[in-house]
């Protein structure tokens, strides 16, 4: 019985230490964290090496690392910010402006994964807010919610729906036409919400060109990034297996490449 609540123990330690992303005082992050919390389970016998070994669906981490190196090109070759930059421009008033960013992020994070999208839709979103002198916390929070929203609309939107939708095995084109409607009630309930609780920031208002620096991005790259993630999506509807699909994009990005490998993992 002792074992069963040191076990526990290490699981809610570990989870309380990812759940808040560091322990300053041991300099750990999520990712040491999360390591040092499933060894501590190992050691303490809580589960064998074995069955951690079982636990680890090679499928899901292909797809994840394939989605990584796609991603990572596509943001050095300056693809995301393009497209946010152009997106924002079209907004006249702030409740253009939040419709914009909240159905923006949510379809990119259906395709790009979430956590990219977040990454770079917030400097863009606080440079923004700050010239058109409005407060960019109703606009940051609906990107936030908005691209956990859309994530959940494709199977390669997050890790979670990786794992769900490859060990059901359901089609992509099925796993997306499920969850598109949810998926856009949610970013629709983001908008009424946000709009309700920031009701002040959305007074009529209508904006002046919104000044942006250009983006500039590096077209060979660029371009090859846009072949590799077309062919990939096109495969992943004609059927293709999911994992093989995105392994094929990322290699395809791997031919004549042109960046370091460490590039690619800092631009996350």
């Amino acid at each position: 019985m002792t074992s069963y609540y040191i076990h526990l123990f290490l699981i809610m330690l570990t989870l309380y230490g990812i759940a808040v992303g560091s322990f300053p005082q041991f300099r750990m992050n999520r990712a040491t964290i999360a390591l040092v919390g499933a060894s501590a389970l190992i050691f303490s016998g809580a589960i064998s090496l074995q069955h951690a070994y079982d636990a680890i669906d090679m499928n899901t981490i292909l797809l994840l690392f394939a989605m990584m190196i796609i991603n990572g090109n596509l943001r050095i070759a300056g693809f995301f910010k393009l497209i946010t930059i152009h997106i924002i421009k079209f907004a006249k008033t702030p409740m253009q402006l939040l419709c914009l960013i909240t159905f923006s992020a949510g379809l990119l994070s259906a395709i790009f994964l979430n956590d990219t999208i977040v990454i770079v839709f917030t400097p863009l979103i606080i440079e923004v807010t700050i010239a058109l002198k409005r407060n960019p916390v109703p606009y940051l929070v609906a990107l936030a919610v908005s691209a956990n929203i859309g994530s959940a609309a494709t199977i390669i939107g997050n890790p979670q729906n990786m794992i769900i939708g490859i060990a059901s095995g359901i089609p992509f084109a099925k796993y997306a036409l499920y969850q598109i409607v949810p998926s856009l009630i949610g970013l629709l309930i983001v908008i009424v919400i946000i709009s309700i609780i920031y009701k002040k920031e959305f007074y009529k208002t209508i904006f002046d060109n919104i000044e942006i620096e250009e983006a500039k991005p590096y077209r060979p790259l660029f371009i090859k990034s846009i072949v590799a993630s077309t062919l990939m999506i096109i495969a992943f509807f004609a059927g293709v297996s999911i994992p093989l699909a995105s392994l094929g994009g990322a290699s395809i990005l791997l031919i004549t490449r042109r960046l370091k490998p460490e590039r690619v993992l800092y631009s996350f």
